[in-house]
């Protein structure tokens, strides 16, 4: 194409977004109407947003302000599937499940915003995992109640006080005596009417691509989540059939918990990086590659796209590999005697891939008492990288070479 005519589609082409204004593809949607396209399976997600969730800290921080708040909860924003074979794969948004490209047309696809209508609906269907996120009189507030604990005669649960079925929010409350005084039952209904009739501005969008949306969330970023190049290999992998959470993370962190480990996972802050770089053994261990020096099982040698690229069989052995190392740590360091309990996750990460390329079952005496020396001495406190690698390799060289006629010395 000649320069004259490049300039000149150039220009035809900005003329056109300038002339189209996208803030103008709105609609004022209350919360009851948003959660009942919900209810149809009208609203769906995006795949990438699989696993992003909110802590229930932050569902009632939103219930607090849509009640309290002087300023309009942030705009939600939906991509209106005409053509399915323009976007990325869906989920249906109640279970998570991937959807048939023909059952995609004339779907809402939401971009952003998924967690705050995922509270709302929670709330709107009474759903056991808000049983106690209650409205609390005396404090004028929504708040977490202890889960073992039933809601004082002044509260009232948000699933019960936001019930899509005024019959059920009513009978909670005529048969509570506190609750069914006639100034605090007018209260409670004029609380759940503001909540049924709250309106959200909805954004519009029509048929954008993968790479458009995923760009239109990332600029939005309204629930402070951004998607990383993690978060895409993981919901890539569920396209694959492999369930990340379900297969994997759930397992590991319940075999933890088995075993009174539980409090060494932090679920919010490192639920995909520690599990998933404690995958890096298995990987070179399936694979038979050459492991690189930045392969060692911590969260900053994760890798995602590398995993990624391998068959579903083999990522399956990889995490059955994975898990069942697990389980020989654990086994090691709660039933040898002499082993002092382990105060971090990066003494079981490590474990882990030692027992990976390790058979436990030929372990002689003089690598249990080495590997006991190591569990008792090993610090990791400010450690750079660097050096946690350099703890890694010696770990597994260590043990490999032991000899009865020198143990390693540890820092």
């Amino acid at each position: 194409m000649k320069v004259g005519n490049l300039m000149d589609h150039k220009l035809k082409e900005l003329m056109n977004q300038a002339t189209f204004d996208p803030s103008k593809e709105r609609k004022d949607l209350t919360i009851q109407h948003l959660c009942k396209e919900i209810e149809k399976g009208e609203i769906v997600l995006p795949i990438f947003q699989t696993y992003i969730r909110w802590t229930k800290k932050k569902a009632v921080s939103l219930f607090n302000y849509q009640l309290s708040g002087k300023a309009a909860v942030s705009p939600i924003s939906i991509n209106l599937i005409d053509d399915p074979s323009q976007v990325i794969e869906q989920i249906s948004f109640l279970d998570r499940k991937l959807l048939d490209t023909e059952n995609l047309v004339g779907k809402l696809s939401v971009a952003d915003g998924q967690q705050r209508l995922s509270a709302n609906y929670k709330a709107y269907s009474n759903d056991p995992d808000f049983e106690n996120i209650v409205f609390d009189l005396h404090k004028g507030m929504f708040r977490i109640i202890d889960i073992t604990s039933s809601p004082e005669n002044y509260q009232i649960p948000v699933g019960i006080l936001y019930n899509k079925n005024h019959d059920v929010y009513l009978d909670y409350v005529n048969n509570k005596n506190y609750l069914k005084k006639d100034n605090v039952k007018d209260l409670l209904s004029t609380i759940r009417k503001k909540h049924e009739t709250y309106y959200y501005v909805v954004n519009f969008a029509k048929n954008m691509t993968k790479e458009e949306q995923m760009k239109w969330f990332d600029v939005l970023n309204l629930a402070g989540s951004q998607v990383t190049a993690t978060m895409v290999y993981l919901t890539d992998l569920l396209v694959k059939g492999i369930d990340f959470y379900t297969d994997y993370t759930n397992p590991f962190a319940d075999t933890l918990h088995a075993y009174g480990f539980y409090d060494l996972f932090p679920r919010k802050s490192a639920e995909i990086s520690i599990p998933l770089a404690a995958l890096n053994p298995a990987f070179y261990k399936v694979t038979s590659k050459k492991r690189i020096s930045n392969s060692s099982p911590i969260p900053s040698d994760v890798q995602p796209k590398l995993v990624g690229r391998a068959s579903v069989a083999d990522i399956q052995k990889m995490i059955d590999i994975t898990l069942e190392s697990l389980k020989n740590t654990l086994e090691f360091v709660t039933t040898t005697t002499g082993v002092k309990t382990p105060d971090r996750i990066d003494i079981i990460t490590y474990l882990i891939g030692l027992f990976i390329n390790n058979d436990v079952s030929q372990m002689n005496k003089y690598q249990k008492d080495f590997l006991i020396k190591w569990i008792n001495n090993i610090n990791f406190v400010n450690n750079s990288n660097k050096v946690r690698r350099d703890k890694y390799n010696s770990l597994l060289q260590d043990y490999e070479s032991l000899s009865n006629e020198q143990l390693p010395v540890f820092s």
